[in-house]
């Protein structure tokens, strides 16, 4: 009341001045209805793939003539065993059973149409299961359904058995330890491990080992067994140089001080990054033999899942590797004496750009040595991949395909018909990415085609490469699982999905189509999401998901029933739609599984992001469909995805309107260096400084949101706090979202979903 009558005049220009000031609470007038809201959450990834039936069907095989899979109904999960040389199917596993003991040994409510059990496998005699459930190992017996807890150690239940199933190798601390299963009784292969020199495992740079000690989970063995099981070739991986990152959790409880994780974590450039020394272990006398070549740097093979890198020959007492040189510009073929620890050079390529062995994300290496010792070797060297022979001192003897496609992954050598099973994409007319089997002698003659009509096959040959199972689908066009002979007949169809609950809800899939990139002839493919109670007189805004690349792409190829990445995008795409917007997919240059000349666009030039295409792409789109509006385009995108969104919205701050970048990596340099040094080159220079996202701060101009979990220990949330920083430097505003106790992986939750809905909603 002082104040009023002091500065009369004052106080009522502020209160003019309020009275013009826009209202920054956009949500107070623009409310989801509903309907729409219910919808979205209908389409969260988890629950929209759980509508879906009869969809996944992996054959796990049990003998070289039988497999056993599971199929999802409805109602009930039902198990199949299939003896393909009788060519018979019957039930193996009866789920009601075996959810009514699993339910009374674990007290827990179990439903058998959702059993919760992980990495099952039936005995080869079809008498016993034995899975995980729950943390804990179980055997069944099929006859009875006696239900044992098998008491082993979570590293022991982790580890990779031999391949006579005898023993199990596994990680204990910084060791590699043996357990005989016979005598129930475990003993170390090595005892000379420490911290950060260690066996058997990824680096911390790869590995995520935060994640692992929150979580209390064993890291995956990194070996492979000899085909007598009698030796190990593996890593002792030297990490004691590495710088550290740090991690604080702020949040590890209520009145609980927090939390320090350190851990050694390599960028682009550090003089020291993690170093893979090879290997030989054999188990019998404990014995570790070094195999004599210099230690593999940290490459981006190392960041999978599979143990890709090392195999041994027919007789196991030859190893072979594929030594990858830091930046991945040149690859060396080599082998091993198991016995003497001699490694011999057999070929080698080298590129002025990065040099794939494999063009599928995570895939084993296209490398095969004949037993003549003859090599069959993947290069991109013609612009496009594809299969040379060499003979056995590296000599070219012919190249084996050939043409504008590309062959994808050696599925196997049958060397007594001379035959490689191959996928490739981009031969067949229609879409570049969809998978086809092929079939071609070994001297490159006879290339048949076994699996015809447009669609994304997945294929899993039989052991003994009599038959393969072929599930084919479109992302319009529900799964069909066959069983075909080698020539592509067909022999027994297993199953074919079920998405009527999602149409009964309303839902199509969404709509395919072609435009052109920034170049006016490359043809680009994508997908397009209508909300369910679409109208096309209406004027939808629209929201471009999106993913750079550069090793994979974003939009989903084949039927999107699993929860796998691209198919979580898929669902996220329809969750957005259903708020009332027009939500698109595409794969711009730079991206993978076309051409070297299209891939190589992002190299050293990753803040392209293939955006010039998206902008051009989404014109041609408007201009066929006039209710997209594109006076209102959002963007969204997590990890890659987060910087290419960012990178949008401050490269082309008059096309992009609102943005949420989630866990973006919006600067390389501080990421691992296996992924900055392959993608944005080797030695590091300052032309890292074209991708960095914080130094274009300065151009934002609409809203955008950034998003991170504090315990990312993959892409660490100082990316995304410096470019906060930035902004705030720069004087823009922008919102800022950080997850509590999560990490990378935080964007299926539902509290990140909501939270990255309702920012669309309130400023879109």
């Amino acid at each position: 009341m002082a104040f009023r009558s002091q500065y009369p005049l004052l106080f009522l220009f502020i209160v003019a001045a309020l009275l013009i000031i826009p209202v920054m609470a956009k949500d107070t007038h623009n409310p989801v209805p509903e309907y729409e809201k219910q919808m979205a959450e209908f389409f969260y990834p988890d629950n929209a793939v759980s509508h879906i039936y009869h969809a996944t069907i992996e054959p796990h095989w049990i003998r070289s003539d039988a497999f056993w899979y599971a199929d999802t109904g409805r109602d009930m999960t039902r198990f199949f065993l299939v003896n393909t040389s009788q060519g018979s199917r019957k039930k193996i596993i009866d789920a009601n059973r075996l959810a009514k003991v699993l339910e009374s040994a674990t007290g827990k409510q179990i439903s058998p149409s959702l059993l919760p059990i992980q990495e099952m496998e039936v005995s080869s005699d079809e008498k016993t299961l034995q899975f995980t459930s729950f943390g804990s190992s179980w055997t069944c017996d099929l006859v009875s359904y006696a239900l044992t807890k098998n008491n082993l150690p979570d590293e022991i239940i982790s580890g990779i058995p031999s391949p006579d199933n005898t023993k199990i190798a596994y990680v204990n601390g910084s060791n590699l330890w043996l357990y005989t299963v016979s005598s129930k009784t475990a003993s170390p292969l090595t005892t000379d491990g420490v911290p950060d020199y260690f066996y058997g495992k990824r680096s911390d740079t790869v590995r995520y080992p935060v994640s692992e000690l929150r979580l209390n989970s064993t890291p995956a063995p990194y070996l492979v067994w000899s085909p007598d099981s009698s030796k190990i070739v593996t890593y002792r991986v030297d990490q004691r140089n590495v710088s550290s990152l740090s991690l604080v959790q702020d949040a590890p409880g209520i009145g609980k001080r927090p939390l320090l994780y350190t851990y050694k974590f390599a960028t682009p450039g550090d003089l020291h990054i993690p170093k893979y020394e090879p290997v030989v272990i054999d188990t019998s006398v404990r014995s570790v033999t070094p195999l004599k070549f210099r230690a593999q740097p940290e490459v981006s093979l190392m960041d999978t899942d599979q143990d890709i890198l090392q195999w041994w020959d027919s007789t196991g007492n030859i190893t072979y590797s594929l030594f990858v040189e830091r930046g991945e510009k040149t690859l060396r073929l080599l082998a091993g004496d198991a016995r003497t620890g001699t490694v011999r050079e057999i070929l080698n390529e080298t590129g002025t750009s990065y040099i794939e062995s494999s063009l599928e994300y995570a895939g084993t290496p296209n490398i095969h040595v004949l037993a003549n010792g003859d090599i069959i070797w993947f290069s991109e060297r013609d612009g496009w991949g594809h299969l040379y022979r060499y003979d056995a001192n590296g000599t070219l003897k012919k190249q084996i395909t050939k043409g504008p496609w590309v062959v994808r992954e050696i599925l196997a050598v049958d060397e007594k018909n001379g035959h490689i099973y191959f996928t490739a994409s981009g031969k067949e007319e229609g879409n570049p990415y969809y998978h086809y089997l092929y079939r071609v002698q070994t001297d490159g003659n006879d290339l048949r085609l076994l699996t015809p009509g447009q669609a994304d096959h997945s294929v899993f040959l039989s052991p003994d490469l009599t038959c393969f199972i072929d599930a084919y689908s479109r992302a319009d066009l529900p799964t069909v699982t066959v069983l075909r002979s080698m020539d592509g007949t067909l022999l027994m169809h297993l199953a074919t999905a079920d998405d009527s609950d999602l149409q009964r809800n309303g839902w199509s899939p969404a709509e395919r189509f072609t435009v052109t990139a920034r170049d006016g002839k490359t043809e680009l493919y994508g997908l397009l999401f209508k909300p369910t109670n679409f109208d096309n007189t209406k004027k939808y805004p629209v929201i471009d998901v999106v993913y750079p690349g550069p090793y994979t792409i974003v939009t989903q190829t084949a039927y999107p029933a699993s929860l796998t990445w691209n198919s979580k995008i898929y669902w996220t795409c329809q969750m957005l739609s259903e708020l009332g917007y027009i939500v698109v997919t595409m794969d711009g240059l730079g991206t993978a599984y076309r051409s070297k000349e299209f891939h190589d666009v992002s190299y050293g030039n990753l803040s392209d992001c293939g955006l010039p295409d998206h902008i051009t792409g989404l014109k041609q789109l408007q201009a066929r469909y006039p209710w997209m509006d594109l006076n209102r385009v959002g963007i969204y995108g997590k990890s890659a995805g987060g910087f290419m969104a960012a990178q949008a919205m401050l490269t082309y701050p008059e096309f992009f309107k609102v943005g949420v970048a989630a866990s973006g990596d919006h600067d390389c340099r501080l990421y691992g260096s296996f992924w900055g040094e392959k993608y944005e080159g080797y030695p590091v220079t300052d032309r890292y400084l074209e991708q960095v996202t914080a130094l274009k701060a300065s151009n934002l101009k609409g809203d955008l949101l950034l998003m991170t979990g504090d315990m990312d220990d993959n892409v660490h949330p100082s990316m995304t706090m410096q470019l906060a920083d930035a902004l705030e430097s720069a004087g823009k505003k922008y919102d800022l979202m950080v997850f509590t106790n999560k990490n990378h992986d935080l964007n299926y939750d539902p509290y990140y979903l909501k939270t990255m809905m309702r920012y669309f909603v309130n400023n879109l």
